[in-house]
């Protein structure tokens, strides 16, 4: 299946949208956000440009050689466009590596591993179970782990023909606060080996309504046969 291209102007309304209401959106949720900053969502723009520069590449994100563009993700949201040219993130980037790699005892080798093992499950329930291994703890990044999520679930999505997730006013609080239940629950704890399954389930049913083609390129089947002739030819 061809990747979709995202429609980075309807992607940039969305999050501009919730920037402006968010202090509204704030007021709603069970666990207050910190607030999105200008800083935040130019960040966040960078990220969805670079998940569409991946889809375009036709690149597996979640294959071991392909990790460096994972990683990559976390260090835009947190650092932004130039983050490999600015000498001021240096300390924290090589800390984020460290930790994404052998962080124990989840890191994202298990990640990788279990995403092979569930391979052939509905997208919105491999979804949404990437999703909860990357933000419930111990984290897989130091920081930036919901936004870093939110990329990764596009991606996924988008990779597989189906629109991505966009934070938007009407979603908001059912993101948000599902989210933060995600981030308190321990991957290991005794608890949590029956209520993450359930929580993978609900977040998964989620993802499902929230497909809106409206963060899709409509291309022209047609134009896209000619276009892909063009490139093999």
């Amino acid at each position: 299946m061809t990747p979709g291209r995202l429609d980075l102007d309807a992607v940039h309304a969305s999050l501009a949208d919730v920037q402006s209401n968010f202090s509204a959106i704030n007021e709603t949720l069970n666990s207050k956000r910190e607030p999105m900053t200008q800083y935040i969502l130019d960040n966040m723009m960078a990220g969805y440009e670079r998940v569409d520069q991946f889809l375009a590449q036709e690149l597996d994100l979640l294959q071991r050689e392909q990790l460096s563009h994972f990683l990559e993700l976390n260090h835009i949201v947190l650092c932004g466009r130039n983050w490999a040219r600015n000498h001021e993130y240096y300390r924290h980037i090589y800390a984020t590596q460290d930790h994404f790699y052998t962080a124990k005892p989840y890191n994202i080798g298990e990640l990788v591993r279990w995403h092979h093992r569930h391979r052939h499950d509905p997208v919105w329930k491999r979804t949404a179970g990437l999703y909860v291994g990357t933000v419930s703890s111990p984290q897989l990044f130091i920081e930036g782990n919901h936004r870093t999520g939110a990329l990764l679930m596009s991606y996924i999505m988008t990779r597989e023909g189906l629109p991505p997730f966009v934070l938007n006013v009407d979603n908001a609080k059912a993101y948000f606060d599902p989210s933060s239940v995600i981030k308190s629950s321990r991957k290991r704890s005794y608890r949590t080996f029956f209520e993450i399954p359930k929580i993978k389930r609900k977040f998964g049913e989620f993802l499902e309504h929230q497909s809106d083609p409206k963060y899709l390129v409509q291309t022209d089947p047609a134009e896209e046969r000619h276009e892909k002739a063009a490139t093999t030819a």
